[in-house]
């Protein structure tokens, strides 16, 4: 195999789209086949790429979620049909807006562009439909990504700041349509975390390390940015473009980890190159880890990445070519995507843009990161053509 596509892209990335730093790892049947960073993880203070940064991964937690609720599904803690307020008694009489539907917001989100800034407005009453499990996987169950609502606030205030804390003021959320009608980008995931809490009755951070890092042997996956001068140091600036698309150093922080105790399922994690390819390395694989360690079993790996829309939700879905399984985009149309990847590829971004993907017929996976908001969707699709083109 032949990788120069593919390096040569990662450099034009650098050049031509002023990305500060990159840094990307290729596996196949638990074999590193490529390795490969440069550029600056730090402009200002010119600090060259070290192959060993830390990333704040944002959406890129989604499928690490995703993967420990399906554990807890095999488990038989619950199934997709079961109503939230189930576990969740919050959940169980919920306002629906009736503000039209803004899911354009959402994507900005998706994208770095904004962060938190998504609001319904307006209230007519509750919802005739109820909001299920499955509905959370596949963000069809009516919330939005309001960061800075009332509700979330006063439950600060008064104390109340671990995960299922503030997850059960979601519920307070006027929804933007009736539960499994419209796919909307959304805090989903984050009520996905607190249900893991729930059902695993330990906090979401403590499940995730016990059942998942430790299981494929990650070390530098954990909820928000470290204090100790260790691992502070490898920390890669946060970026994002002006108006010349030209980077604009920002603050090292997540704004969706609200509070020091909460844990945001949906883009709290801080991560390494390294480790994320464990990780979908494991995916890729049918769930089992290049060290031996199984995290899922290869039918939950397959129900990850079907595609769970149709209809109106399939039309929400703003990437061409591509459906929504259980935190994943999904490849389902190469005549629309203008993908060169094998239908049923599959993975998630980050609103840095980072991207992840993973290839089950081929136990291939793929991880990138960067360090700068404001992305465009469309490197996704020439990285993964780039990608493809070094395979025999």
């Amino acid at each position: 195999m032949n990788f120069t596509n593919l390096k040569n892209y990662m450099d034009r990335l650098v050049s031509e789209y002023n990305v500060p730093g990159v840094d990307c790892i290729v596996y196949k049947d638990h074999q590193q086949l490529f390795r490969y960073y440069t550029g600056m993880s730090d402009i200002e203070n010119q600090k060259k790429m070290q192959g060993d940064e830390l990333y704040i991964i944002f959406s890129m937690t989604k499928m690490l979620t995703v993967t420990c609720a399906l554990q807890l599904l095999e488990q038989g803690k619950y199934v997709m049909s079961d109503p939230v307020s189930k576990y969740i008694p919050e959940f169980a009489k919920l306002k629906l807006s009736d503000a039209a539907l803004d899911t354009a917001a959402a994507t900005k989100v998706a994208t770095g562009v904004s962060v938190g800034a998504e609001r319904n407005e307006g209230e007519s009453g509750y919802a005739k439909n109820v909001m299920t499990v499955g509905q959370l996987f596949n963000m069809t169950a009516g919330l939005n990504y309001d960061l800075g609502a009332p509700y979330i606030k006063e439950a600060i205030a008064a104390g109340r700041t671990g995960t299922l804390d503030i997850v059960k003021t979601l519920a307070q959320t006027p929804l933007g349509f009736e539960p499994g009608t419209r796919y909307r980008y959304s805090l989903c995931h984050d009520v996905l975390g607190g249900l893991i809490e729930v059902w695993s009755g330990k906090k979401l951070g403590e499940y995730m390390k016990e059942n998942l890092f430790d299981v494929l042997g990650m070390k530098d996956t954990f909820f928000g940015v470290p204090f100790d001068e260790e691992r502070l140091s490898r920390m890669a600036a946060r970026y994002t473009y002006n108006a010349e698309r030209q980077p604009v150093r920002m603050t090292l922080k997540c704004d969706y980890n609200l509070t020091p105790e909460y844990e945001s399922g949906g883009a709290g994690l801080v991560s390494s190159a390294e480790d994320y390819a464990i990780f979908l390395d494991a995916l890729a694989n049918g769930g089992v880890g290049k060290n031996g360690g199984r995290i899922l079993s290869r039918y939950s790996v397959e129900l990850m990445r079907t595609n769970h829309l149709s209809g109106q939700t399939q039309a929400d879905f703003d990437r061409k070519g591509y459906g929504y399984g259980l935190g994943v985009r999904t490849h389902i149309d190469k005549s629309k995507s203008g993908s060169i990847s094998p239908l049923g590829e599959f993975g998630w971004d980050g609103a840095a843009g980072a991207m992840s993907l993973v290839d089950l017929d081929n136990n291939l996976s793929f991880v990138y990161f960067q360090e700068i908001h404001a992305w465009n969707l469309r490197i996704q699709t020439e990285m993964r053509n780039a990608l493809y083109s070094c395979l025999d």
